[in-house]
């Protein structure tokens, strides 16, 4: 889901700027690069899941009313690679969407916020959350943080974008209620499934991809 420009004011278009900016400097800073330097096979990884991204982004389906929807896979990115990493991702598929024309530049810090930091950051604080205070079980890892979190993610960025969409003024409640609102249910499902599905068969597959699991903490002995 994505904005394009002329939608909202200049204002939330600055703010939205500002909030990206600050977020990706402390990502750029923060990030575990130890992780990657030096390691192809961990590059070519993110590499790929960055191409996923990318394409997934570019195949929206427009809504009507200017705004588009999309898959996120943001839970998915965020459970591999952490927030750093997750937030490089989301740069990636976001300016192959904006370079396509389906996204504005204007609204990139938005767009990057809704797209981005909302479901990025909501599946990694659940993630710490479940770590530390629930039972740590394969179950409990695909259920929540691959399943439930992802579509939760989804819902929170969604409403964001009804909310920052009435706030500016560029629809009414009635529109968003009848244009937007109502689809909400039929969008998470899928963003939550196809999370779920994807991160399940990682860490049965590919455990090693996924830096969040651990089969020391998930598996043996459970």
């Amino acid at each position: 889901m994505n904005l394009p420009d002329g939608l909202i004011g200049l204002s939330w278009a600055v703010v939205g700027w500002i909030i990206y900016l600050a977020v990706m400097l402390w990502a750029i800073k923060t990030a575990p690069w130890h992780k990657v330097k030096g390691d192809r096979s961990a590059q070519h990884v993110w590499f790929g899941a960055a191409f996923v991204v990318i394409l997934l982004w570019s195949l929206g389906a427009s809504m009507g009313g200017g705004f588009s929807f999309h898959f996120l896979l943001m839970t998915t990115i965020t459970l591999m690679f952490g927030p750093q990493f997750a937030l490089m991702t989301m740069t990636l598929g976001l300016l192959g969407v904006t370079l396509n024309g389906e996204a504005g530049w204007g609204v990139f810090g938005i767009n990057a916020m809704l797209m981005g930091w909302i479901p990025i950051m909501f599946t990694w604080w659940v993630y710490k959350l479940a770590y530390r205070y629930l039972d740590r079980n394969f179950f409990v890892y695909v259920l929540l943080n691959g399943f439930l979190t992802a579509g939760v993610g989804a819902l929170l960025a969604m409403l964001s974008m009804a909310g920052i969409l009435y706030l500016a003024g560029a629809y009414t409640y009635d529109e968003l209620s009848y244009n937007f609102l109502i689809f909400i249910p039929m969008l998470v499902a899928p963003e939550a499934f196809l999370n779920g599905f994807i991160i399940t068969s990682l860490v049965l597959m590919k455990p090693d991809w996924v830096t969040s699991f651990s089969d020391a903490d998930y598996l043996k002995g459970k």
